[in-house]
């Protein structure tokens, strides 16, 4: 499975694309686009992937994806109790027929937002909160009043201050096919693998590279080394447990591929700020 440039397959002469889907499991492929993806998550969990962004996502999830920018969502657990993935999401262009709708004046506010989302934003839950309606009643527009919505529903994100910035300014976009390829190779590995000991040699074998060189390729593409990358993928998969399973936390600790249990609490501490007993509790007391 390749990063892709994945252009729009709905109809050309349309400037925004609206679809609510239902799906038992969602995201097999890093990708890419020219149109700014908003997307909402009504059900759902798993890892989300915005350029050198990875976390855990789950339901009420809003994100604003920029243009060009390598992004996935997962949704992959596989679990009994587990729901569909239920989400909105609407793909939109900044310009259409060589007219740049977001140059007009009463719209500079979004023209803002837009350029924020080069590096994917992340909507607080009062945010979420309130397009939650506008976001369903878009999902099932046509014409103009599709448009207005849009609009909106921009308006409201634009006027977001705690929206946080997902990938870093340092992140570099796909320019060459064959490294997004190698790397979507080994992002992949990662996630069928990343429950055992992967070995540099092992992972920069299967990208054709000496391990020196993986090492170089890979910071250069993610803005991680490759240990730090695979941490915050497994801890990442350790908060989906914490909250949806009733598993022990030794149990979680070794199944998303840590070797100790202290081992596992030092380095979610790091990524979290919390330890993933405290993790799942004030999770619980806010249910």
């Amino acid at each position: 499975m390749k990063l892709q440039h994945k252009p729009l397959m709905q109809n050309p002469m349309e400037f925004i694309h609206v679809k609510r889907m239902s799906q038992p499991y969602l995201g097999y492929n890093w990708h890419y686009h020219e149109e700014f993806e908003l997307i909402y998550f009504l059900e759902g969990q798993g890892i989300r992937i915005v350029g050198d962004h990875i976390s855990d996502f789950k339901k009420g999830e809003l994100v604003l994806v920029g243009a060009w920018l390598p992004h996935l969502w997962r949704h992959d657990l596989k679990e009994a109790h587990e729901q569909d993935a239920d989400f909105v999401v609407i793909k939109f262009r900044r310009s259409f027929d060589q007219i740049n709708l977001f140059a007009l004046p009463e719209l500079s506010s979004i023209k803002r937002l837009l350029k924020r989302a080069d590096r994917g934003l992340y909507f607080s839950q009062k945010t979420q909160d309130k397009v939650h309606e506008l976001m369903l009643q878009i999902a099932t527009s046509e014409g103009t009043k599709k448009l207005i919505l849009l609009l909106e529903v921009l308006g409201v994100l634009a006027m977001e201050e705690e929206a946080v910035l997902l990938s870093s300014s340092e992140f570099i976009r796909p320019l060459e096919a064959a490294e997004e390829d190698r790397l979507q190779t080994v992002i992949n590995y990662i996630f069928n693998n990343h429950y055992r000991n992967i070995p540099l040699e092992e992972i920069a074998e299967l990208a054709f590279m000496t391990p020196p060189a993986f090492c170089r390729f890979f910071k250069k593409r993610t803005n991680k080394t490759f240990s730090h990358f695979l941490n915050e993928f497994r801890i990442g998969k350790s908060c989906q447990l914490l909250l949806n399973s009733e598993k022990s936390i030794k149990q979680i600790c070794y199944e998303v591929g840590f070797n100790s249990l202290t081992n596992f609490n030092r380095t979610f501490k790091s990524f979290k700020a919390i330890t993933p007993s405290a993790f799942r509790k004030n999770f619980k007391e806010h249910l």
